[in-house]
């Protein structure tokens, strides 16, 4: 996983963590939400809630973007990225290695195919290794990233402006090259999520966090792990300072842990993707649908929406409260 952890980057770990089909076997972070350092001690704070701080590496990806402005959204997640809670952790344990030696050597160890990368935050670190060898990302059997917003669900076109999406935003030169990258067959598949689906498909508000301490979740957690009952708790902890000071909130990141793991609860399209790199409309992304002439190399597909909400609520609370 690549990762700017603030709220909801947390959560979508936590969701991956819980998962009987995914395996983390790394996490690398990425300036976006807070600093790549302040991401990385979050995550190992989540990772010790969950039991999983020593086991999972842990690395400080990059600092600064390839784009020219710096940007964070301490106003949304809070000073330190993880709202008004602090959790503790061994910064010792973060790794000191490059994220590209990383990859590098991850990738050596496992079958072509067999490992998949999630990306939550800006594409800065992915960006990066491509510029580094092009050639790796075929190691992958895929790649889910949320983010951008493309008017395809909803008509919905950014967060941070009118027209851009946080993560595009951040970083929407390393966007570009990665989205070049799997429009030139770069990848064996890209898959994309936008603002426009995620807004539209989950929502968190008081029920949602009723639903977390109800019987229901209760009953979920008897049949789980040693850690299932801090599952529920954590989460609450996470999303009391969002829903206390915006009344609602969005949880965007989970749905490329969702791609990754249940891709049949959504609808793809495949087309190019360009992300606008100056003016008032900077981090746009635009989708441009391939119809007739299809581009065999092109391998970059863009949820349009989830088949059935019932459906995709149903997964996340299996995940949040077994």
């Amino acid at each position: 996983m690549d990762v700017d952890t603030g709220l909801d980057d947390a959560i979508a770990i936590i969701m991956a963590l819980r998962s009987p089909e995914i395996e983390i076997i790394g996490i690398t972070t990425v300036s976006g939400n807070v600093t790549a350092r302040a991401a990385a001690l979050n995550t190992l704070g989540i990772l010790r809630v969950m039991g999983k701080e020593s086991k999972i590496p842990v690395l400080r990806g990059a600092s600064r973007p390839l784009s020219k402005k710096i940007v964070h959204a301490e106003e949304v997640h809070g000073k330190k990225g993880l709202g008004n809670i602090s959790l503790q952790c061994n910064p010792a344990l973060l790794q000191k290695r490059d994220v590209y030696n990383f990859v590098s050597e991850t990738l050596a160890n496992y079958r072509k195919g067999e490992v998949a990368l999630v990306a939550t935050g800006p594409l800065t670190n992915i960006a990066r290794v491509i510029l580094e060898d092009p050639g790796i990302t075929h190691s992958l059997s895929r790649i889910c990233i949320m983010g951008g917003a493309f008017g395809l669900a909803s008509k919905i076109y950014g967060n941070i402006t009118p027209h851009a999406e946080f993560n595009f935003y951040c970083d929407p030169k390393a966007a570009q090259i990665v989205m070049t990258h799997a429009s030139s067959g770069g990848v064996r598949r890209l898959n994309i999520v936008g603002l426009d689906v995620t807004d539209k498909y989950l929502t968190v508000d008081d029920e949602f966090i009723s639903r977390l301490s109800n019987r229901q979740c209760k009953k979920r957690k008897k049949g789980g792990s040693k850690n299932s009952d801090k599952v529920p708790t954590i989460v609450k902890s996470l999303l009391r300072y969002p829903l206390t000071k915006f009344g609602k909130f969005d949880l965007p990141d989970v749905f490329a842990v969702a791609m990754l793991e249940r891709p049949e609860l959504f609808r793809f399209k495949r087309g190019k993707v360009d992300i606008i790199q100056s003016g008032i409309s900077w981090g746009h992304s635009r989708f441009v649908r391939e119809s007739h002439n299809i581009n065999e190399h092109n391998k970059t597909f863009v949820a349009t929406e989830v088949k059935s909400k019932k459906v995709f609520d149903s997964y996340v609370f299996s995940r949040l409260c077994k």
